[in-house]
């Protein structure tokens, strides 16, 4: 990504001193891409990130700061860090079939302090 700022966008201090592949992650461009994202929305109450990028507590706790409670995930792994992160909405971006619909039954008795929901199929 191409910087608009004086310093470039991504910086590293000791390359050669980083064990490769790694995931870097730079908190303060992540904090940026919150605050536009919120810029953009105009309201927290408007957005619904989705964890299934990142999957990353810390990054959940950085949307939290902000008020964002209402988070989207695409598995009942992500779905339950979100609830032990203590997010308060959590949205299954798809339909729980077999199993899975017991273990959203389950997270949802386990965590009350949340609400889950999910997208399901309908033929009509």
């Amino acid at each position: 990504m191409p910087s608009t700022e004086s310093q470039p966008w991504y910086v590293l201090n000791n390359p050669d001193e980083i064990a490769s592949p790694a995931l870097l992650i730079y908190p303060h461009r992540v904090e940026k891409n919150i605050q536009s994202l919120i810029a953009m929305a105009g309201d927290v109450g408007r957005l619904r990130p989705h964890v299934k990028t990142h999957k990353l507590p810390q990054v959940v706790a950085m949307h939290q700061a902000h008020g964002i409670q209402k988070m989207k995930c695409a598995t009942i792994a992500e779905a339950e860090m979100l609830a032990q992160t203590g997010v308060k909405d959590i949205l299954l971006a798809y339909q729980p079939v077999g199993p899975t619909q017991q273990r959203l039954i389950t997270l949802a008795q386990r965590y009350p302090n949340s609400q889950f929901g999910c997208l399901i199929d309908n033929e009509r």
